[in-house]
């Protein structure tokens, strides 16, 4: 159920005229597609698909067939007394308008049939979706499910039907359809937008999606305006594809029973030319489940002389860096993924709405479709199969991301599916590869423009800064910079020897592990506080000992307590921070804390630890590159004589992450700890030994991203 309150007995599908439903609803859909969702002018939906048919063929069916007469369809009883009274006359409408007015020689393509579907998306009830009429489809981008007649891969559009009385129940009506929407983006995955309809005894209401969100048409009667009614069966069930809403670059080959053998993918390479990639079919392609915002879908692909790529789609918003660019001044740096080729502006979503100009400010933001071709390296990096695998993947990927800053550039996304491992045999520097630029920013200098905020990145793995952002008063937000990423590092290297053990194993279920977990995936400001007591707990060495895997023993010591240690003390003086310490500094301790740990292990013999009993399934995208070298700072120091009581933040210009005045409630590990876990830990959901369902929070810049306050130098402390 979509309800988080369980103890309703009402359907989350019914048409509920309660105010208190109606909010229910709201909080529903604004989760999906933001807080505003646009009401289009009618002549937005009587303008669409006027190329389908003539008005003299319309005419001639509605005169010339028993389906309508005396200015109403006939099939459609005028007072039905359940919703399922509707169902097979208004599929019987639908498949006669196909039939009739569609094109003839492929009728069969399309077929409205009422049925009800199993849902695809991730996290969603395992219910079924409600009984609807649904338009099953074959043709290129369509897909037959493998046990059933039909599924949400091969339908062009679904349909809900409701009794006139519950028709202007629009946040009901919009969760239907925003369920429907998600599962097949996530189904069809080079679909552009999604168009789908709700219909009534006597009205009917047309409904739009893309990355930008939602849009809908006002209530029209069916039967006074049967012409818009058919434009719109017509442009639901048409098979012609690029007018459904798909990316016809993209192209699939069918076998009879109607599943998928082959594809290619064509683009534009770097001499301008069209360039053509054949789709891996056994490898993904890889789709976010989200529906409103960036969309990305990773396919791998391969070109003619069988070297392999990752081409990523994605929509961009109008105020935002288009990755590419990043990638661009990012050519030559080791760990980091090489580009390729990219096409811009292939398509808007404001050019599939109706007129946008006189929405209301914030009520539609563009997004524009981006499409990257880059070189693939190996997988994700919970795919691990020893330690010295892990860490070196690891601290190469540190490396990438100083690097990365020397080219003024902030990640802003660490996570493990944003770290890949090198290819086999690969040497310091390539062993692990930093991907995926979606958030990152230009920084000024070693902070960014933009202000911390808890819904950018990935929640497992969000520095402690960033989960607290909403704590502060509005003028003292710090801006993100270098170290809130380096803190990243550190939560995903905790996340790995929490999960796995050093042969890349999934460690068994064990409460206190899970608990931990649970508790950095909770809502902003308890993560926040299960983060900081990890770090400040004076018991949490003894606790983490008994807990893991006793292989990381060989590591833990010098390595996770040392980073432990590094991060903590990094929290603890960001009230003080000024301009004393070299960013080297920073990156050159924890660098030489993996160095260290790997030549430990090189003597040890550990580094030959066999790999998991079960071979990892590779279910994320990977990339790959050859690159120059660039500068990796690996500077030793010694773990005991860092202290983190000074940082750079850039140039005196930009301004201090942090002032004396900021309201930041400072926990002191010296001196107070935070409560441990509830007596009855919650279980994590059960999730298979790769992630690939990292949370995608927000890639929205906020409005007022610049620091709202004067720069305060370092005498003013």
């Amino acid at each position: 159920m979509y309800f988080a309150d369980s103890s309703s007995s009402d359907s989350v599908y019914s048409i509920s005229t309660t105010q208190e439903n109606r909010d229910r609803l709201r909080n529903v859909v604004c989760q999906d597609l933001g807080n505003t969702i646009p009401e289009a002018n009618s002549s937005w939906v009587e303008s669409l698909y006027q190329d389908l048919s003539t008005p003299a063929a319309i005419k001639k069916y509605l005169d010339g067939d028993d389906e309508y007469r005396n200015g109403r369809w006939t099939r459609i009883p005028e007072a039905p007394s359940v919703v399922t009274d509707l169902h097979d006359p208004i599929r019987h409408i639908i498949n006669c308008i196909i039939a009739r007015l569609g094109l003839t020689q492929e009728s069969e393509a399309r077929e409205a049939i009422v049925c009800q579907l199993e849902r695809q998306c991730e996290d969603e009830s395992e219910q079924p979706t409600p009984p609807g009429i649904l338009i099953r489809a074959t043709g290129p981008s369509f897909s037959s499910p493998t046990d059933s007649y039909v599924g949400f891969s091969n339908v062009a559009a679904c349909l809900s039907v409701e009794l006139d009385s519950g028709a202007k129940e629009i946040w009901g009506h919009l969760v239907q359809m925003t369920e429907y929407a998600k599962n097949i983006f996530v189904q069809q995955p080079n679909r552009c937008f999604v168009r789908s309809m709700m219909v009534t005894e006597c009205q009917a209401q047309f409904f739009h999606f893309d990355r930008s969100g939602a849009q809908y048409s006002p209530l029209f009667n069916i039967h006074d305006k049967p012409e818009t009614f058919i434009r719109l069966i017509l442009g639901l069930a048409s098979t012609n594809e690029y007018t459904l809403g798909f990316d016809t670059s993209v192209c699939w080959a069918t076998s009879p029973n109607g599943t998928k053998t082959s594809g290619s993918l064509k683009t534009v390479g770097r001499d301008n030319k069209i360039v053509t990639y054949n789709l891996a079919i056994d490898d993904g392609p890889i789709a976010r489940g989200s529906l409103l915002g960036r969309g990305t879908t990773c396919w791998v692909a391969k070109n003619d002389q069988g070297d392999r790529f990752i081409i990523k789609d994605y929509w961009v918003a109008d105020n935002q860096t288009p990755e590419f660019e990043l990638l661009e001044e990012a050519k030559g740096l080791r760990g980091v993924c090489q580009i390729v080729s990219y096409e811009d502006n292939r398509a808007r979503t404001r050019d599939f709405r109706g007129d946008t100009t006189n929405l209301g400010k914030g009520a539609f933001k563009n997004r524009t479709s981006i499409r990257i071709v880059m070189k693939a390296y190996g997988p994700s990096i919970e795919n691990f199969t020893s330690i010295d695998q892990l860490l070196g993947a690891l601290r190469d990927a540190i490396a990438a991301h100083k690097a990365l800053l020397s080219r003024n550039i902030i990640h802003r996304d660490v996570s493990p599916n944003n770290i890949l491992l090198g290819e086999d045999g690969a040497t310091e520097g390539d062993r692990g590869v930093m991907i995926d630029l979606d958030h990152a920013l230009r920084s000024g200098g070693l902070a960014s423009e933009v202000l911390v905020d808890s819904k950018t990145g990935t929640r497992l793995f969000q520095p402690l800064l960033a989960l607290r952002s909403g704590q502060f008063l509005p003028e003292y937000v710090p801006l993100y910079d270098y170290l809130d990423d380096l803190e990243a590092f550190f939560w995903v290297f905790a996340y790995l020897v929490l999960t796995y053990k050093p042969n890349g194993d999934q460690m068994p279920q064990n409460p206190f592990l899970e608990e931990t977990k649970m508790g950095w995936l909770r809502d902003p400001l308890s993560a926040y506080f299960s983060k900081r007591c990890f770090l400040d707990s004076p018991t949490i060495d003894y606790e983490l000992r008994h807990a893991i895997d006793s292989g990381w023993g060989i590591i833990f010591e010098d390595l996770f307590l040392g980073f432990h240690t590094f991060t903590r003390e990094l929290n603890d003086q960001k009230t003080k921070l000024v301009y004393k310490v070299k960013v080297d500094d920073h990156y050159a301790h924890v660098l030489s804390l993996f160095d260290n740990a790997l030549e430990k292990i090189k003597g040890s013999g550990c580094e030959t630890l066999p790999g998991p009993s079960n071979p990892p399934q590779h279910d994320s995208a990977s990339f790959s590159a050859n690159s120059a070298d660039a500068a990796s700072g690996s500077t030793s120091v010694a773990t005991s004589d860092i202290s983190v009581k000074g940082v750079p933040l850039g140039d005196k210009s930009v301004a201090s992450r942090l002032d004396a005045k900021l309201i930041y409630t400072s926990v002191s590990s010296s001196s107070s700890h935070l409560s441990a876990s509830p007596a009855e830990p919650t279980k994590l959901p059960s999730r298979p030994k790769r992630r690939s369902d990292e949370v995608e929070l927000d890639d929205e810049l906020p409005e007022e991203s610049k620091r709202r306050c004067r720069p305060v130098s370092s005498s003013s402390e």
